[in-house]
């Protein structure tokens, strides 16, 4: 059948639909006034047993389907359905992303004594009395840590970090955190003394952060030390870069800031006093962490890469692509490609 063709053909069926039947013409039906006087003759009881269904006035053309009342119910409840389905708002998807976060499980983050020289005590989180600091003791959050003259301690983190605290110090161990996620918290305060810190590269969501006095450094991977007397805090830096206050310190540089005075604007450089003893925390610093890496393995090696960099500490296993080392700040994967030669140097 031609497009013309099918076009008079549904003129004709609309035809159709618009003249009454001859039932419907011969029938009288009442009127409006008439229709509102009447009472009902039954009351409603529901839907009738027998079922509805809807009357043609016309021959079913071809292709036509006659719909029965119960099957056009159900497509509307379907239609009706998707209609009211609910819209996922922009609250319910920011809801859901906070509950997602709560999901972070905190624990807490493993800080244990090194080595210990003379006299340095600890009064434990939420305690007034003070015990002996010794080797292996596990710091917490909360614990407070005096050294006296001529004595210090070196504290190492399973991150890879190494701080040690100077003689005639006090320093408040605030927070010490990890989240199953792989972010830190390592928050300390200098009440008076020095300590020097080694802290291995942050990821995105840790931090390291020191408070002396009025301000804060904060840390995202360096060799640094801080003092403070109670009325002169001096930060210096030997490696990568600090943020002291609203002051940025990179590498060989330091700002010594009294108390009531003006903030420094820019950094001063590296004293040779401060020099010497970063230095000299590094080099104890490392050696101290090859010997415990020794003590637990019975061995020491080094891998070196083509580009020349080295790596110092134990061979724990490889797989088809990458070498698993135990290096001096934590584990880490080396790709097979890129290693030279390795040797045993202990």
């Amino acid at each position: 059948m031609s497009e013309l063709e099918d076009q008079k053909h549904i003129e004709a069926l609309e035809a159709l639909l618009r003249k009454p039947s001859k039932v419907t013409e011969q029938a009288e039906f009442p009127n409006w006034e008439t229709l509102v006087t009447r009472s009902p003759r039954e009351e409603w009881n529901g839907p009738s047993s027998r079922p509805n269904k809807v009357l043609s006035f016309f021959r079913k053309p071809a292709g036509l389907t006659l719909v029965g009342g119960t099957s056009f119910a159900i497509a509307a409840a379907i239609l009706f359905v998707f209609l009211i389905k609910p819209k996922t708002t922009s609250t319910e998807v920011s809801s859901s992303a906070v509950m997602e976060k709560k999901r972070e499980i905190l624990s807490p983050l493993s800080v244990s004594v090194s080595q210990v020289k003379g006299k340095v005590f600890v009064f434990p989180a939420g305690s007034a009395t003070k015990v002996p600091l010794v080797n292996k003791y596990q710091i917490t959050s909360g614990d407070v840590i005096t050294t006296e003259l001529a004595s210090q301690v070196d504290l190492q983190f399973e991150t890879g970090s190494w701080l040690r605290i100077n003689p005639q110090s006090e320093v408040i161990v605030q927070s010490l955190q990890k989240s199953d996620l792989g972010s830190y918290s390592q928050k300390f305060s200098v009440k008076k003394g020095k300590l020097f810190a080694s802290v291995s590269k942050l990821s995105k969501d840790s931090e390291f952060i020191v408070q002396a006095g009025e301000h804060l450094t904060q840390v995202r991977g360096t060799i640094f030390s801080i003092s403070y007397d109670g009325l002169v805090e001096t930060v210096a830096v030997r490696e990568g870069s600090v943020a002291f206050g609203d002051l940025i310190l990179n590498a060989k540089q330091q700002a010594v800031v009294k108390q009531g005075e003006t903030f420094p604007v820019i950094a001063s450089q590296l004293s040779p006093k401060e020099y010497k003893e970063l230095k000299a925390f590094y080099t104890q610093s490392i050696l101290a962490k090859e010997s415990l890496l020794y003590l637990e393995h019975s061995r020491l090696e080094l891998v070196r890469l083509e580009d020349g960099t080295e790596y110092r500490g134990v061979i724990l296993g490889q797989s088809e692509t990458h070498l698993h080392f135990q290096g001096m700040d934590g584990k880490i994967e080396i790709p097979i490609k890129n290693i030279l030669e390795t040797e045993k140097i202990r």
